[in-house]
């Protein structure tokens, strides 16, 4: 596949929003367990989760499989009624359906991550990774 593809056609035919998104307030436990039982490595934190589509929501961070790590190498290691909020990185870097593959790519780099949460008008719409990226490349099997 070429390298100009759009974001938007990773999104086709997944729904994001039940897999990605954990409210704000949620136990850093519960995120854990969402991660480890869907295999993967972030989940985009929100203000609140709805389970209307429609639903006014506000994208307020990240968390990621890295944060958790931080947390535990600085010995805080009572995180059972720890709220995704006290670790998750609230600096979301995030990309338009319409940038391409080169864009996101070059975001990823420069920013050292391998998540990217996709907004549509401040709307969240899904989140891509660098593992998506090398499958849409056929750089994995």
């Amino acid at each position: 596949m070429p390298r100009s593809k759009k974001i938007k056609h990773y999104l086709v035919g997944q729904r994001y929003w039940e897999v990605f998104v954990v409210p704000q307030n949620e136990t850093i436990i519960h995120a854990c367990e969402l991660m480890e039982k869907n295999r993967i490595g972030a989940l985009i934190v929100v203000d609140q989760k709805s389970t209307t589509e429609n639903a006014e929501h506000h994208v307020v961070g990240i968390i990621t499989e890295r944060d958790i790590v931080k947390t535990i190498s600085h010995h805080q290691l009572d995180l059972e009624g720890k709220p995704v909020k006290e670790i998750m990185s609230k600096n979301v870097v995030s990309a338009s359906p319409e940038n391409t593959t080169n864009e996101a790519i070059k975001l990823m780099v420069e920013n050292q991550i391998r998540h990217l949460a996709i907004l549509e008008e401040d709307r969240l719409i899904g989140v891509i990774s660098m593992r998506d990226i090398f499958y849409s490349l056929n750089f994995l099997d």
